[in-house]
């Protein structure tokens, strides 16, 4: 089963934030992610939720998708899956 359009970059626009994200914070803290989100979930959850509505309205919206430099849509793709095989 597999995702496509809308889903897929959604779940891949908060895969690598959260890779990202995860990386930072361990890297400025030294403390696991798994510590991190024991000992804050209220402001993890909201964060979460916060960056899910705001992946959708993309996908409700009426635009074409631009090309701009390196990021595009087939890299935005790419990097998106290469960010849920991390997870």
């Amino acid at each position: 089963m597999g995702f496509s359009g809308a889903p897929e970059i959604i779940n891949g626009r908060l895969a690598m934030l959260g890779f990202v994200a995860a990386l930072g914070a361990e890297l400025s803290s030294g403390d696991s992610v798994v510590k991190q989100i024991s000992e804050e979930p209220t402001l993890i959850s909201l964060t979460f939720i916060l960056f899910s509505a705001a992946s959708l309205v993309p996908a409700f919206a009426q635009r074409r998708a631009e090309t701009i430099g390196p990021f595009n849509p087939q890299a935005e793709m790419t990097n998106g899956r290469a960010a849920i095989c991390q997870g």
